[in-house]
């Protein structure tokens, strides 16, 4: 087993990748020989049956071959024929002037027997003969034939020792081809090496000090790679601004969970109204956590692709006049008025629960950064296929600077740093929207406040109630 996965192993490795290129082109070469070889010898054969069919069609106009039942020779034979052999009926004459050959085996040799390089005794097999039939006029046959050993069996033989000796002397230039090969293919791997580690030793975002590669074909690669490094570095920045994040949210209700159970601890009191009061204290410190830990899971599964939608029929003025009615007491706390607009019967497919939580996010972020004896404004409207709700304030407002990060995870800007929150709200909202198929944008200004907008599809006739994994 261990051989086996060492020998599917090995291409992937240098020596591997120079013997898969000497292989190659080896045996490229030796493909090459063997298919010249083969078309030289159809070449030959084919020239040299032409050469005895015209000598033997010469012969014949020079010959009356037949006279009755008599044969007429005129002439001798040619010197591109061996011998000439007459069939008619039974009847059979042999015409040569080589005295060294042999007949075995011509007398019983197939009148139709025509081919190149073939054995006369052994028509089945290979040998150094050329042999035509051709049918005559008055119901016979002629045969020539010509001993082809000493012309087109010699060149052909000539040209296969050749080829033999010019595949093993091949080996040393594809040896020396398939290390060029090889350094070529591994050439660029080690630019982009060196880059690498340049890049890491000088903890830098660009690979080449030119930005631009010398081999153009990397150029892509290089882009690819300083993206993927840019990604990296700002993952690292924004986990560890995330973790200073949650250090700093979570500290506050633990330290204050651990507060007031070492004070119940600690207390000598008989009183039972003193731990239950401690207790509540513990749970609602608890909840806090929580709560930040529950939007933190609701965000991954919406940015995952596996948040689960319970989807129906959802009126948008309904779930925002339930969501104001909610936030009524917390907004007159503060002296803000907030007004919501809008007609009944705009209907979208969602989950009514997760949409509210968008709304009562928006309103509660409105609340928080509004101005005293401010006014929020809701409002929701039909524009084309879309439902359109905007929740605009009059507050601090976003920075330029800022306004592209609070969607953020646990992104809190410098002047919201004084507002208690957890930097999840907007992001879980955009989560959420997107998850629904939709989209939120945000425009503001400092001191002038701003304006949050939702776009959901409406719903499409025929939608029901379902339940949806998004992705």
């Amino acid at each position: 087993m261990s051989c086996v996965l060492s020998s599917m192993r090995l291409p992937h490795t240098k020596i591997g990748r120079f013997l898969s290129f000497f292989l190659m082109i080896w045996l490229f070469v030796g493909f090459f020989l063997f298919s010249h070889t083969l078309l030289l010898k159809t070449k030959i054969q084919r020239q040299q049956i032409q050469i005895i069919e015209k000598a033997l069609n010469s012969y014949l106009k020079q010959n009356n071959s037949f006279t009755g039942s008599h044969f007429s020779l005129q002439s001798s034979l040619p010197r591109e024929i061996d011998f000439i052999r007459l069939i008619k009926d039974k009847e059979q004459l042999l015409i040569t002037e080589n005295t060294h050959m042999e007949f075995t085996g011509l007398v019983d040799l197939a009148h139709s027997a025509h081919g190149a390089w073939v054995d006369i005794s052994h028509p089945e097999k290979n040998g150094n003969w050329l042999l035509i039939s051709k049918e005559l006029t008055n119901e016979g046959v002629v045969q020539a034939g010509k001993d082809d050993s000493s012309t087109g069996v010699s060149i052909y033989r000539e040209t296969v020792a050749s080829s033999y000796w010019i595949f093993l002397f091949s080996l040393l230039p594809c040896f020396g081809i398939s290390l060029y090969f090889t350094h070529l293919t591994r050439a660029p791997l080690h630019t982009l090496e060196k880059a690498i580690k340049h890049a890491l030793e000088q903890k830098s975002l660009i690979l080449s000090p030119n930005n631009t590669p010398e081999n153009e074909d990397l150029t892509p690669l290089y882009q690819l790679l300083e993206h993927i490094f840019y990604q990296n570095r700002q993952l690292i920045v924004e986990m560890q601004s995330s973790l200073d994040n949650v250090a700093h949210d979570l500290r506050t209700p633990i330290t204050r969970l651990r507060g007031v159970a070492e004070y119940a601890l600690q207390s000598d009191e008989k009183n039972p109204q003193l731990y239950r009061s401690a207790l509540s204290d513990c749970l609602e410190e608890s909840e806090r956590v929580m709560s930040m830990l529950r939007i933190m899971m609701s965000v991954a599964e919406a940015e995952s692709g596996t948040m689960r939608l319970e989807k129906q029929a959802v009126d948008v003025m309904e779930t925002l006049e339930d969501v104001v009615g909610l936030y009524q007491y917390v907004a007159e706390e503060e002296q803000i008025t907030v007004d919501c607009a809008g007609k009944k019967g705009i209907l979208i497919s969602a989950d009514q629960t997760r949409i509210s939580q968008v709304w009562a996010n928006l309103l509660d972020n409105a609340i928080k950064y509004e101005q005293k004896s401010g006014t929020i404004t809701i409002n929701a409207e039909k524009k084309e296929d879309q439902a359109v709700i905007r929740f605009c304030d009059k507050g601090m407002g976003i920075s330029d600077t800022e306004i592209n990060r609070i969607w953020d995870r646990l992104y809190r800007g410098d002047r919201s740093r004084t507002k208690q929150g957890l930097g999840l709200g907007l992001n879980y909202v955009k989560a959420v929207v997107e998850a629904h198929g939709g989209k939120v944008l945000v425009t503001s200004k400092i001191r002038e406040g701003s304006c949050f907008e939702v776009r959901l599809p409406l719903q499409s006739s025929g939608s029901g109630k379902k339940t949806k994994i998004t992705n």
